[in-house]
């Protein structure tokens, strides 16, 4: 099973390079790119949000490819932000949701906090900490 915080660096590092370099990405640039994913085996959650970044990829890829779409975007999420806002990141917070039932862990509770944020626009378990997160899932 691929890791989740692998997963999620993956598909951030995807959606930059679509964003800023749309004419590198080609549906052969993509093929390997998820083929490289798949190496290690995806759970069917994984897959299923895998297959979600990378229509949202291609739409990204197409939306900066037209040379009339120039903005002063001062980094790769700003340009994610102009072209399709919070929807782009939906596959990335449902990964990372599957990802901290699965394998919980600090850092893929950070990552839900942060991409539940931009998502939804609102604060996920705000003071709450991942030992005390973690201290109640083990109660249940």
């Amino acid at each position: 099973m691929t890791s989740t915080l692998r997963l999620l660096a993956a598909i951030d590092e995807l959606y930059a390079r679509t964003v800023t370099e749309p004419d590198r990405w080609h549906e052969q640039a993509f093929h390997d790119w998820a083929g490289d994913l798949n190496a290690d085996g995806l759970t069917k959650e994984q897959a299923r949000a895998v297959r979600r970044a990378l229509g949202m990829a291609r739409k990204l890829r197409d939306f900066w490819a037209d040379p009339a779409r120039i903005v002063d975007a001062d980094d790769w999420r700003s340009r994610i932000d102009v072209a399709f806002g919070a929807r782009a990141w939906r596959p990335t917070l449902e990964l990372a949701i599957a990802g901290l039932d699965a394998e919980p862990s600090p850092e893929l509770f950070d990552e839900v906090r942060t991409r539940f944020r931009v998502v939804n626009n609102e604060l996920w378990l705000e003071g709450v900490e991942y030992a005390d997160w973690a201290a109640r899932r083990t109660d249940r």
